[in-house]
């Protein structure tokens, strides 16, 4: 491990964050070791592919939300949600599909993939010689990403059962706050959101250690 970057697993629990939308506040605030070596990561590289929110305003696309609402109002065109080919009307059905698209991207990246033109086997971006080495390093993709889990807490009490934090809230009246890798929110989809998010970076990482000891060697 040579490269000490950053990326994001955290965003807001409400939509009335100021100059960020709940897709970009989870681009912000954590860390992670890069096992890559010089040039660029690979890590890095992976974390670009994850599905993204764009707006479109009329005909003109933007990236950054505060900006897109400021063209549709002084434009008085209708301000569009996008993730990937989805269009969506509205911030919370937009995020929600977000939310999907990511957790159905991270489970594909984790899976063995056949192409069905020339017959070659990738899983992770990695293309294997043999099914045997793919299913090899699918049980290692799965290794890293079954380490990042939620946990919850409710006021100074964690726990790892759901069930009981439930409880726990309900008789302390306080929020039951959702927890991945350290960053808390008490809402449901942001916690799915940066649970995808940091099971797919375990796997980039996972993926990286194994490229950069093969090439060792």
């Amino acid at each position: 491990m040579k490269r000490l970057l950053s990326f994001g697993l955290m965003a807001l629990a409400s939509f009335g964050a100021a100059g960020m939308s709940m897709a970009e506040e989870a681009a912000t605030n954590a860390t992670t070791t890069c096992p890559a070596g010089e040039g660029t990561c690979s890590v890095t590289a992976g974390l670009a592919k994850l599905p993204k929110l764009a707006y479109m305003v009329g005909e003109e696309s933007i990236c950054c939300s505060e900006m897109a609402k400021a063209k549709a109002k002084e434009t008085g065109a209708k301000l569009v949600y996008l993730v990937g080919t989805k269009k969506f009307d509205d911030e919370t059905a937009a995020f929600t599909g977000l939310v999907e698209e990511t957790e159905k991207f991270v489970d594909q990246f984790s899976k063995p993939q056949e192409c069905k033109v020339s017959g070659a086997i990738s899983i992770g971006g990695q293309e294997c010689s043999c099914s045997v080495m793919a299913g090899e390093i699918a049980q290692n993709l799965k290794k890293a990403m079954d380490t990042v889990a939620v946990s919850y807490k409710v006021g100074d009490k964690a726990c790892s059962c759901p069930v009981d934090a439930k409880a726990t809230a309900k008789s302390s009246g306080l929020k039951m706050m959702f927890v991945v890798n350290e960053e808390a929110t008490e809402c449901e989809q942001t916690a799915r959101l940066n649970l995808a998010k940091a099971k797919y970076q375990a796997g980039l990482i996972a993926m990286a250690k194994s490229s950069d000891t093969a090439t060792k060697n």
